[in-house]
């Protein structure tokens, strides 16, 4: 390190904090685990402290860990907001199909400042890209290990068509929130349940008279599907968003001015 710590140590060491192992934030990084390993025991002979505590299981914050935690995150949010100033990076955020769609107005995501790049993708795949630096924000309708916020709630309720058949349309992503809560307000063993593979197809569905189905009431506001009927429950769906604070603080102001949902 030559007797000046490097910002490469910071966002490795905050790595390693979140992960909890060495292991799992060299393979979050890219980086060979002895590599982790070295950069970490670097940054504690330079700082004449011990950040870990290590385990057999992984390492263990120690007061030290934990105040510099504190530190690296408000260093590494600021240069990551020094750099979108000066460099015009775009905002890089992941979201699934249904959260795009509903919520997020890719016109106006065009003209907006910071410039927004939208990544959609199956949340499984989008912690992975968040984890490896590749996306600034991650927005997920689906509980996640990555810290988080709740970003707004979000109303739900029976999507239908006059005179449609008593069947109801489950997602077959078993950890769909819309079909965990359907599931919880049905009796699955006396209901006629057929599970379909994307909301298009389950929209579609609804139209032509073949059944109901749980969903956002962003969906009956299109033009197109305000012909459905829309009864809605008291239990809503909680939109989580992971990111530093600066770039949550985009978000949040894009989709107030686009789509006043916040």
């Amino acid at each position: 390190m030559g007797g000046k710590m490097e910002l490469n140590d910071l966002a490795i060491f905050q790595c390693v904090a979140a992960a909890g192992s060495m292991s799992e934030a060299a393979r979050i990084m890219g980086y060979a685990q002895s590599n982790i390993t070295e950069r970490i025991k670097l940054l504690e002979q330079e700082l004449t402290v011990r950040l870990f505590e290590r385990t057999n299981r992984g390492v263990i914050l120690l007061p030290e860990g934990k105040k510099l935690v504190e530190y690296a995150t408000v260093i590494l949010n600021q240069i990551d907001e020094i750099e979108k100033h000066y460099k015009k990076i775009p905002i890089k955020i992941g979201c699934t199909q249904t959260i795009a769609s509903n919520y997020f107005d890719l016109a106006a995501a065009i003209d907006h400042q910071p410039t927004i790049e939208l990544f959609i993708d199956t949340t499984v795949h989008l912690e992975t890209m968040y984890r490896k630096k590749a996306l600034d924000v991650l927005v997920t309708n689906k509980t996640t290990t990555l810290p988080n916020t709740i970003l707004f709630n979000e109303t739900v309720g029976w999507l239908s068509a006059s005179g449609g058949q008593d069947v109801y349309l489950i997602s077959r992503d078993k950890e769909c929130p819309y079909r965990k809560m359907m599931l919880s307000l049905i009796n699955p063993l006396t209901c006629k349940i057929v599970e379909i593979d994307t909301i298009y197809l389950m929209i579609d569905l609804i139209k032509k008279g073949a059944g109901r189905s749980l969903l956002p009431e962003h969906v009956v506001q299109e033009k197109q599907n305000q012909s459905l009927l829309f009864n809605k429950i008291e239990q809503q769906v909680p939109i989580y968003i992971a990111g530093n604070e600066i770039n949550r603080r985009d978000v949040r102001s894009f989709l107030e001015q686009s789509s006043g949902l916040i």
